[in-house]
């Protein structure tokens, strides 16, 4: 077959740019973005980048993947929705989005519901569930977003994450050992090409998890 599905959930803290990036997979423009007060889901057909560098001979050339984004409300007291969409739609992957110019503590926050909530999803019984936890191959993508706010430097963007994010970071791997866990910097507002192969990254790593070419 030379289409497949590609589904991820997006999750962070309310102004995180969720949403921008999801506008940016889309092709839509990132102006007059409004904040998500409830799930919403969107679909968008794509060719990743990195498929051009595929042999003429190569199926993977001519795929096609269909994108499921589910888009999260950020507001804290809106985070029980992130369970919901956990259950509802059961995605390949999460994403979890960063803003450096946020409240770190409330970031870690977020991310550790994202990893109890995804708990809850894989028994009623907590110790059943992180015994799953242990056997899970689910794909956790950190995501340091407005990257230009630090000098588009990937460099201070991994200082950043090991300064305030890695206790929080090292529970969620050691939690799901056997699941992919990653880390990129964006900005989702860059409309460059070299963004664009940044961006496309993203899901090109996702989609070698899950289909593993």
């Amino acid at each position: 077959m030379l289409s497949r599905d590609l589904s991820i959930t997006i999750m962070g803290n309310t102004g995180v740019g969720k949403t921008t990036l999801i506008k940016r997979l889309k092709g839509e423009s990132v102006e007059d973005v409004s904040p998500t007060t409830n799930i919403e889901v969107h679909e968008k057909t794509i060719r990743l980048k990195s498929q051009s560098y595929k042999s003429a001979f190569s199926l993977e050339k001519y795929r096609s993947y269909k994108v499921l984004a589910v888009d999260c409300p950020g507001d804290m007291s809106l985070w029980p929705y992130w369970k919901k969409a956990l259950v509802d739609y059961k995605t390949h992957g999460i994403i979890f989005i960063i803003d450096p110019t946020q409240d770190a503590k409330i970031q870690i926050d977020a991310l550790t519901q994202v990893s109890n909530y995804f708990l809850m999803t894989l028994d009623d019984d907590v110790v059943k569930a992180e015994r799953k936890a242990r056997k899970e191959k689910a794909i956790f993508f950190l995501v340091v977003n407005k990257i230009d706010l630090l000098g588009n430097s990937k460099g201070k963007a991994d200082q950043l994450l090991r300064d305030q994010y890695q206790n929080a970071w090292n529970h969620l791997k050691e939690r799901y050992p056997k699941s992919g866990h990653y880390w990129e910097a964006i900005s989702a507002i860059d409309e460059s090409e070299d963004m664009y192969n940044v961006i496309d990254g993203i899901f090109e790593t996702i989609k070698r998890e899950i289909y593993g070419d």
